[in-house]
């Protein structure tokens, strides 16, 4: 069994995405989550409520949010992923690349953190959904997509039947599992049939009951409706984007069992985890925001009989606060999907060069007095027609360093996708139905030109020659 390299009823105060990479793999039932949405707006609480102070900004941009580290990691582990990001830019523009960006490191590890057994909740609402579904289906993998929930989140009223056009009263909530057997533990809900109840034939029904979701809305077993937060209910906080209790009750009882564990890695004021308290589930949430670790302390003081700090009573039992991730204990498996990549050993510093450097380095390697060589096919190109790819591919255990690396044109790229090797992309292109090899001459040339500078980078990494080369790149 997995073994927890961390405590239940444990916040983590911080970036999730620390906190998540410390996590030992498959430890984690299920996973309810909010995450922003890509509103492109700022959220403040109420004055004067609970969660008074509370605010964070929904905007992203691709030269201040995303990282080199993220879409080198994505492009070489999830080419999927990738091409999700790729689209949403082109399609709606950097901003909404920028935030699947941002999400998409951490629902890699999301998916990592997850038992065999486990399952996914994410809502969301229209301004990324459909975006969100396709990185979903490219993580989990399409037939691990279990349904789309439709959650009714109010009454249409006031200002609302003002508005022209369709009224958005809805919000998403999407449903995936780790592996297909995961969707047969889900815990159906019944209420007993009320007296008197017969079928359509006039016979007396022999089930469990009805089903809890025909409750919510006869008509459709997947749409949640009638739970929403009243205005006068003390279960308002105050929090800008706050969920109510009974939905996510609903889902951590359809989905995780007594004693299995819960993960909220938005968890904003303390939903998930006082939902899975009163479940008797263990749950861990982790947030950003500086506030979130009163709000839900005193969240969980109001709603449970849990305590905080060290000079509890004995008898009840205690939230710990912590800032620092938890340490792996594991073996130390990345966030990639079905490859088996295992990091057993500290990666060596020239082991780490970005996708940039690495370009620049074999451009270099790779030219001659007319452009930069390809490797598959031997055409000469200008350097930003070639992209940069793997010698032995990852689904073969091919490593992400610049020894197994290579430039190649875009069609060379393409036709040898994940599961080629250089060599047999080259067999590739000299098949007559292809004919697409110019100079294979030029294209070993190539490769083993790239080899001799890779070898020299690895080699003299920090001499003062090496470094002044990257600091003139």
């Amino acid at each position: 069994m997995p073994e927890q390299n961390f405590k239940s009823r444990t916040l983590y105060h911080g970036d999730n995405l620390a906190f998540l990479r410390g996590m030992n793999s498959e430890t984690v039932h299920l996973i309810a989550t909010d995450p922003p949405f890509n509103k492109n707006r700022d959220f403040h609480a109420t004055p004067d409520s609970l969660a008074a102070g509370a605010r964070f900004q929904d905007r992203w941009s691709w030269t201040r949010d995303v990282h080199e580290e993220w879409t080198d990691s994505i492009k070489d582990d999830w080419p999927a992923v990738w091409d999700v990001i790729d689209a949403a830019r082109t399609a709606y523009g950097d901003d909404m690349g920028a935030f699947l960006c941002w999400l998409g490191v951490r629902l890699m590890e999301m998916h990592r953190v997850l038992r065999e057994d486990g399952s996914l909740y994410l809502h969301c609402d229209p301004t990324a959904s459909h975006y969100i579904k396709a990185m979903l289906d490219s993580i989990f993998g399409w037939k691990n997509f279990r349904n789309e929930i439709v959650w009714r989140i109010g009454w249409v009223s006031g200002f609302k039947t003002q508005r022209r056009g369709w009224i958005r009263n809805h919000d998403t909530i999407l449903y995936y599992t780790k592996t297909p057997a995961a969707h047969k533990k889900f815990n159906k809900e019944f209420i007993p049939y009320p007296e008197g109840y017969v079928r359509r034939d006039g016979k007396k029904p022999t089930g469990k009951g009805i089903p809890i979701e025909d409750t919510w809305n006869c008509s459709s077993g997947d749409i949640l409706d009638s739970i929403m937060i009243k205005s006068f209910s003390r279960e308002k906080t105050g929090y800008p984007t706050q969920k109510p209790l009974a939905l996510y009750e609903r889902i951590i009882k359809a989905s995780s069992n007594e004693g299995e564990l819960v993960l909220d890695p938005f968890c904003g004021c303390a939903t998930t985890p006082v939902a899975a308290e009163g479940l008797k589930r263990q749950w861990v949430g982790m947030d950003i925001w500086d506030g979130a670790k009163d709000i839900v302390i005193q969240r969980l003081e109001n709603d449970t009989i849990l305590r905080a700090g060290e000079g509890n009573h004995v008898t009840l039992p205690q939230v710990f606060i912590e800032t620092e991730p938890p340490a792996r204990t594991d073996d130390n498996a990345i966030a990639a999907p079905t490859l088996k990549l295992r990091i057993k050993r500290p990666q060596e510093r020239w082991e780490r060069l970005s996708h940039r450097v690495m370009r620049r380095v074999l451009a270099e390697a790779q030219a001659n007095m007319f452009g930069v060589i390809c490797a598959g096919c031997g055409r000469d190109l200008e350097r930003e027609f070639m992209e940069l790819d793997h010698i032995l591919p990852k689904a073969e255990g091919g490593a992400n360093h610049i020894l197994n690396r290579i430039l190649l044109c875009g069609p060379c790229n393409r036709r040898k996708r994940n599961y080629l090797t250089l060599a047999g992309l080259r067999r590739e292109n000299k098949k007559k139905a292809v004919g697409w090899m110019k100079d294979e001459t030029q294209a070993l040339r190539a490769q083993s030109k790239a080899r001799e500078k890779a070898e020299w980078v690895r080699d003299y990494f920090d001499t003062d020659e090496c470094q002044k080369m990257f600091a003139a790149m």
